[in-house]
């Protein structure tokens, strides 16, 4: 089998790929060059020989037609301005009859508690973010019909959870909100574009952290799953 992990990032899951499918070949590629570096240092750690990494941009990978008997995108098409665009890609480089994998989150799914204004704004505010820099918040639901328009076959979905609930997943959504938020590419647009102030947003990001450390803290949100087969031409 030979696989291609797109989006790989930081290669935790490539890895596991690797682990499951060996000895056949893994390749991950992303855009970052500095995720890559983490990825093969991963790889090496866990002495994962099979799986390599490559920069590549989704929407022209440097791989000839049906070069792969499976893909995989996990959390890439919520971030790429044209998913369909990118799923043909994907579909291209992948053989006839090949498997495809794709998990998206689904924003629009989450519920906390307790009720938290702060929370509240900073969702609100990291949503408005995401769709700014080109993103789609709520691709999770929308997977099947993107597969479907990509001309994929038996396509299968289902759903679980990124935040389940647990205390420990609970502070791990606030803590996340916190760090986003304080992130250049995320603090940089919210400013410019007149969506809070500096010391505003620190507000907030100082909230998200107080309300992670809430005994009652309370997050879930729903991730979707779909796979599919490139058909048979």
């Amino acid at each position: 089998m030979r696989l291609l992990d797109a989006g790989c990032g930081p290669g935790s899951i490539t890895v596991g790929l690797a682990e499951a499918v060996a000895p056949g070949e893994v390749i991950g590629v992303d855009v970052s060059s500095d995720v890559l570096k983490e990825a093969r240092a991963l790889a090496a750690e866990r002495g994962a020989a099979n799986v390599r990494f490559g920069a590549a941009d989704v929407f022209a990978l440097p791989f000839p037609d049906a070069s792969f008997d499976a893909v995989f995108a996990h959390t890439l098409l919520e971030h790429v301005g044209d998913g369909g665009r990118a799923l043909g890609e994907l579909r291209r480089v992948l053989r006839p009859g090949g498997a495809i994998g794709a998990r998206d989150c689904d924003w629009g799914s989450g519920v906390f508690a307790p009720n938290d204004a702060a929370i509240a704004g900073a969702m609100a505010l990291y949503e408005r973010v995401w769709r700014h820099n080109g993103g789609h918040p709520h691709c999770g639901r929308y997977l099947p019909g993107l597969l479907d328009a990509a001309g994929f076959e038996d396509i299968r979905t289902s759903a679980s959870f990124r935040w389940d609930g647990s205390a420990e997943e609970s502070r791990a959504f606030g803590e996340l909100l916190a760090h986003r938020l304080a992130l250049p590419n995320f603090a940089r647009p919210i400013v410019e574009n007149g969506w809070r102030d500096r010391a505003r947003l620190g507000e907030l990001v100082a909230a998200c952290l107080t309300w992670s450390d809430r005994p009652d803290a309370f997050a879930a949100m729903v991730m979707v799953e779909a796979v599919g087969r490139a058909p048979h031409d």
